[in-house]
């Protein structure tokens, strides 16, 4: 079969025979070839006239790219069309922001036609436009309500409505923002309602009803939209709300761009992501299909790994697609599979590890903060943040300690300076009814006495601050007095220990660092708080600001990549819950190589996890990892497990 570009112009999705014949062709070229492939192939894919396309594009493929030559083949078609790029992550964001800055093949004008954003802070900014909805207003500069925010402003919910149990949870209503469908029942529907009365007296929306607001907004007010063209970027991972929001945004483009991969999808979970929305696009038949072939992240080892592990096993509705390694063997470094006797064993071979890399690390560290570099140098990657199955013999305080040297510098503010700041704004703006929830939480106010402050101000539409009660005053006087304070002329250490006297402080040492960099003053309230829910958009999706070295979950790793990446806890106990897209986007974070890493005794593990079956032997190392005198020694994968094994007996026949 003749190479042909990766478009199907009519719509209908790639057939088997199609994908097995272009597979061996293009795997068959030298890597020249493949480079020149990969060109022109995303050449054409941007340039096709296609007014709606989806591309499917595995991890490392050169969406990036293919994005900037969409904008500007847009671009050449009018010149005055204004384009819009979503994703979810941050930093995929950041960095598609920063590649169009700096394309010299964009004038000036025509970058300022171009917008990227988080979804989240797109439908945040029409809501703001049009100040709410005309059923649910806003006053202008609405909060969002965070991660940790989220149940207590449920409670509220629950107390104003007189519901309690499991049935009520936070969760099961979230599921609702993120289906846009809502029980039925008269108690859900109290429940709702009270939600959106208690958020718009909070002047304060939730992510999830964020998008259901700005879908409603749009409908509205069509000309808050002000793009013509659109890039919809990590399509998987959207639910049915922003399914709806996007169907309302892109409703009379003349450009759409839909990207993704359904073997990606993380989100089930956290947001409700669904697999069959990016799968519908693919079998319309109205919206012309194209793929991108090549992975040029992963060395040659790691990209054979991941396209055979996708390969075993798959969902039975998931798109095929052809993902292939740019480069060629030379010296890529295999894929290793490292057994350790004891949790500690495999710290010893992190520590080690970041000991014979401390120059290229120091490196990137000075390069991060130079912002010449945007990626981390090592990823370690866990089934679990707190990483609880490397407690043994103080195996999890030695990871934690190995890694804080290189985050130091990165730390973000401490729950206590935020606790101070919330109480400083509320002495500035009393009226904020947000903040003031906040200082009550601080407080822990009784039920009783919050559920009769709620009532009073919904039914009397006052804020809290003009209620005549004493939690009132007194919260109002404690809020003067840390105003106080922190202005004082007088160092740190001494308003730490003014504030305790006010306040909680659960830790007075980082309080103190905090104050000592970061000062709080009226004229930066407003730049701090939004930081903190900038932070908040960070923890909705687990994605964090890149250290030289970072420890992170797997799936906060979606959108990161690193040149070294080390997954710990791969056995059958510890990433027991860690699904196949999971580990498919965990091993497809490392560029140079990548160390898969069992620890016996780690949660009770006693052998690999099953997806090691589902790797090629012929792209895979097997390694027995001593810490005594730190041998790094090569076996076969039968001699792996057999020496797994006979720990597993060893450990056994000591306990009788």
């Amino acid at each position: 079969m003749p190479l042909r570009y990766l478009i199907n112009e009519d719509g209908a999705p790639f057939k088997n025979g199609d994908l097995d014949a272009l597979t061996t062709a293009l795997d068959a070229l030298p890597q020249a070839q493949r480079k020149e492939f990969r060109d022109a192939n995303a050449a054409a894919v941007a340039a096709h006239p296609a007014e709606k396309m989806l591309i499917v594009s595995g991890p490392g493929t050169g969406k990036s790219t293919l994005f900037r030559q969409r904008i500007l083949s847009w671009l050449h078609r009018d010149s005055t069309t204004e384009v819009l790029a979503l994703s979810f992550v941050r930093k995929l964001v950041a960095d598609l922001d920063n590649e169009i800055k700096n394309d010299n093949a964009l004038s000036d004008d025509q970058k300022k036609q171009v917008h990227v954003h988080t979804l989240h802070k797109y439908a945040r900014h029409i809501v703001e436009k049009n100040h709410g909805t005309k059923q649910w207003t806003f006053a202008a500069h609405f909060r969002i309500i965070g991660q940790s925010w989220k149940e207590v402003v449920w409670d509220d919910v629950l107390l104003l409505s007189e519901q309690e149990g499991k049935e009520y949870s936070w969760n099961i209503f979230e599921k609702q923002l993120h289906d846009a469908q809502f029980e039925k029942s008269r108690e859900w529907e109290a429940l709702e309602e009270n939600y959106f009365k208690l958020a718009q007296f909070y002047n304060a929306a939730g992510f999830a009803d964020l998008i259901l607001r700005a879908r409603d907004a749009l409908a509205e007010n069509p000309e808050l939209n002000e793009s013509e063209c659109f890039i919809l970027d990590e399509y998987q991972d959207f639910n049915a709300a922003e399914e709806a929001l996007l169907n309302q945004i892109t409703a009379n483009a003349t450009g759409t761009l839909l990207v993704g991969d359904d073997d990606q999808v993380l989100y089930e979970t956290l947001k409700g992501g669904k697999a069959a929305l990016i799968r519908a696009v693919y079998a319309d038949e109205g919206i012309v299909n194209a793929m991108l072939p090549y992975c040029g992240r992963c060395d040659f080892h790691i990209t054979r790994a991941a396209s055979h592990f996708l390969r075993q096993a798959p969902d039975t509705d998931s798109i095929r697609k052809i993902y292939l390694p740019i480069s060629e063997a030379g010296t890529s470094q295999k894929v290793n599979v490292i057994g350790c006797a004891t949790p500690t064993t495999a710290v010893d071979y992190i520590r080690r590890f970041i000991e014979d890399h401390d120059g290229e690390l120091q490196q990137r560290k000075k390069e991060l903060a130079e912002g010449k570099e945007k990626d981390a140098y090592l990823l370690i990657l866990s089934p679990s943040a707190a990483v609880n199955f490397y407690k043994p013999n103080d195996a999890q305080k030695q990871l934690f300690e190995l890694v804080k040297p290189f985050r130091e510098a990165e730390r973000g503010f401490s729950d206590d300076y935020y606790k101070v700041l919330n109480y400083y704004s509320l002495a500035n703006y009393p009226s904020n009814n947000f903040t003031f929830r906040k200082a009550l939480h601080y407080q822990g106010v009784n039920q009783d006495e919050l559920h009769s402050l709620l009532k009073a101000c919904l039914s009397d539409k006052k804020a809290f601050a003009a209620i005549d009660a004493r939690v009132v005053k007194d919260t109002l006087t404690k809020a003067s007095a840390v105003r106080e304070i922190v202005g004082a002329k007088v160092g740190a250490a001494e308003k730490v220990r003014a504030l305790s006297e006010y306040v909680h402080i659960a830790d007075p040492g980082l309080l103190q660092q905090d104050l000592e960099k970061h000062s709080i003053d009226k004229a930066r309230v407003e730049s701090i708080e939004h930081q903190e829910e900038e932070d908040a958009e960070l923890e909705e999706i687990e994605v964090k600001r890149m250290a030289a070295v970072e420890l992170m979950t797997i799936v906060g790793s979606k959108g990161l990549s690193a040149d070294h990446v080390i997954i710990i806890g791969f056995d059958e106990v510890n990433m027991g819950w860690v699904t196949r897209n999971a580990f498919y986007v965990a091993m497809t974070r490392a560029r140079r190589s990548l160390h898969l890493l069992t620890a016996l005794k780690a949660g009770g593990a006693s052998r690999p996890h099953h997806y090691l079956g589902h790797l090629p032997d012929g792209n895979v190392e097997f390694v027995k990892y001593t810490k005594g005198d730190r041998k790094h020694t090569v076996l076969s994968k039968a001699a792996l497990f057999a020496y797994l094994k006979y720990l597993v007996r060893q450990a056994r026949g000591a306990r009788r």
